[in-house]
């Protein structure tokens, strides 16, 4: 088969690889389209992934071939895949918390450890299986993995029905997090977003307003709602001034939902935090419920792939797709593992 191989320079190229084979308890999958994460970026240019990996883990594909003592499964299935495996022995396994699981690096997919879904075929635990819904497009079910992250962003805050709140940052995350809020009920979605493409976006997706972070001052004016700051601030964006402006954004007794991935060192301002009382929680990946339910709700069109699609392009362009998102103008962009 052809994956996309990391290579010595942490680029990727395309080459041949052995197609694997199914073993006790295992399904091959025919991947039929993979997002790029922004996960992906940040950890193939901080050269986090090891030399011979398959990226790839917002999958989508159809069943191939089954292994032994699989049941439940056929040839042609369609199929999103979670990107882990998780021991089922450590703390967080025994506290149903399995995406906190211990050796989920280890035992994940396309992060370095096992092959992901850059690839024309992927093998995968059958418990990481499941069904895509039959009226999904097949390249809709590729958004689930994102789309269950901003599900559990919203499901683990104390979000309720008629509040409000900002996100910050109007990419992948943050679209499909206003997605998220506008189910869990928001009364009023506030978008802090300066790519004029991306603000364009939020509005679609449902957000009442859009502020440019470095046009609109002061912020915190701004950003009032009826005259009062946000119940919620969600973070999207990753970045060290949205991490130090979020509390400045967020209203007494609020709460910051840490969203986004940053790989440095971030200053702030204690007393700001301190002053209103604030709530601070990080939001890590997605648990199996809410990618479960995730799916669910792409039965329901609850996500537009309209926009947040903005280019498929075959295997063997995934270098240039990669080298794309690195500039302004797209949001996700999936790659076509069949189209080599």
């Amino acid at each position: 088969m052809k994956a996309a191989i990391v290579q010595s320079d942490f680029t990727l190229k395309i080459e041949e690889y052995p197609t694997p084979k199914p073993g006790s308890g295992q399904v091959l999958i025919k991947v039929a389209y993979c997002g790029i994460c922004g996960s992906d970026i940040h950890f193939l240019a901080a050269k986090m992934i090891p030399e011979g990996c398959i990226m790839g883990h917002e999958l989508s594909g159809y069943v191939e071939e089954i292994g032994e003592g699989v049941e439940g499964w056929k040839k042609g299935d369609p199929v999103a895949v979670y990107p882990a495996d998780p021991c089922g022995l450590c703390d967080p396994c025994l506290q149903a918390r399995a995406h906190l699981c211990e050796k989920n690096f280890e035992r994940g997919y396309g992060l370095g450890a096992n092959p992901g879904a850059f690839a024309e075929y992927m093998l995968t635990e059958s418990s990481m299986l499941h069904r895509a819904p039959e009226d999904v497009d097949i390249k809709t079910v590729a958004l689930n993995e994102p789309w269950a992250v901003a599900v559990h962003g919203v499901r683990i805050s104390d979000f309720k029905i008629g509040q409000t709140a900002l996100v910050m940052g109007a990419g992948p995350i943050g679209l499909l997090c206003i997605y998220a809020l506008k189910h869990a009920g928001a009364s009023y979605i506030l978008v802090s977003e300066p790519d004029p493409n991306r603000a364009k976006l939020a509005l679609n997706a449902g957000a009442d307003k859009v502020l440019h972070p470095e046009k609109d001052f002061p912020l915190m004016e701004t950003a009032k709602i009826k005259g009062k700051l946000p119940d919620f601030v969600f973070e999207c964006a990753g970045m060290a001034t949205t991490m130090e402006e979020a509390g400045a954004l967020c209203g007494p007794k609020g709460q910051v939902v840490m969203m986004g991935i940053y790989q440095d060192y971030v200053s702030t301002f204690p007393l700001t935090w301190f002053m209103k009382e604030l709530t601070v929680i990080f939001s890590l990946g997605s648990e199996i419920r809410d990618f479960r339910e995730s799916l669910y709700l792409l039965s329901k069109k609850a996500v537009d792939e309209n926009v947040m699609i903005s280019k498929v392009v075959p295997l063997s362009k995934i270098k240039e797709a990669f080298e794309a998102l690195e500039k302004p103008g797209h949001t996700k962009i999936l790659i076509d593992c069949q189209g080599v």
